[in-house]
C-alpha cells in the first residue's frame, strides 16, 4: 500500500489517480488545508483518507501502518519568504 501525505491536493490527487489505475492500494493523509476531499471522491473505496496533520506523531503512526511506500507531498501553510520564515523553521540559518 502507498501512503501519500498531501494526497488531496492537485499534485497528490493526480498521483493517487495513477496509482489507483495501476491497481495499487492507496491511503492519503491530508489536513485538507489546501487539498480537497472532492479530489479523492472519484476513486471511492480504492482510497482511504485519514484527515490529520503530518506534524502529529500519533496520526502519522496510524497512517504509516501497513504502508510499504510513502510519498511525502504535504506542506506547511507557511507561505512567507525571507528571514522571518527561515528563522522559524531553521533557527541555525
Amino acid at each position: 500500500m502507498y501512503l501519500i501525505t498531501g494526497g488531496a491536493g492537485f499534485i497528490g490527487s493526480n498521483i493517487v489517480e495513477a496509482l489507483v489505475a495501476a491497481g495499487e492500494r492507496v491511503r492519503v493523509l491530508d489536513d485538507l488545508s489546501n487539498g480537497l476531499e472532492a479530489n479523492l471522491e472519484p476513486f471511492g473505496d480504492a482510497v482511504e483518507l485519514i484527515e490529520g496533520d503530518v506534524r502529529d506523531a500519533a496520526t502519522v503512526q496510524r497512517a504509516v501502518e501497513g504502508a510499504r511506500i510513502v510519498l511525502h507531498l504535504a506542506r506547511s501553510e507557511e507561505r512567507r519568504v525571507g528571514k522571518e520564515c527561515r528563522s522559524r523553521w531553521s533557527p541555525t540559518h
